[in-house]
């Protein structure tokens, strides 16, 4: 019988958060995850944010107006 072997994962600081998702985003988030078999719809939410805190662009009020 082989080895049974367990892979201990890096730890990262996290701190847990609730928040409300809508039913179908999230069912998008869970069903993208197992599509393409990322680690987890945790680290897949968290590379999300990531993304688009570093390419958002926040328009001032002005800028809205026009």
């Amino acid at each position: 019988m082989a080895d049974f072997i367990v892979e201990k994962r890096q730890r990262k600081e996290y701190e847990q958060f609730t928040c409300r998702i809508e039913v179908e985003l999230l069912e998008e988030v869970k069903r993208t995850v197992l599509d393409n078999n990322l680690k987890s719809v945790n680290e897949f939410i968290n590379n999300c944010i990531r993304y688009s805190l570093k390419n958002m662009t926040i328009l001032d009020e002005e800028e809205k107006d026009c």
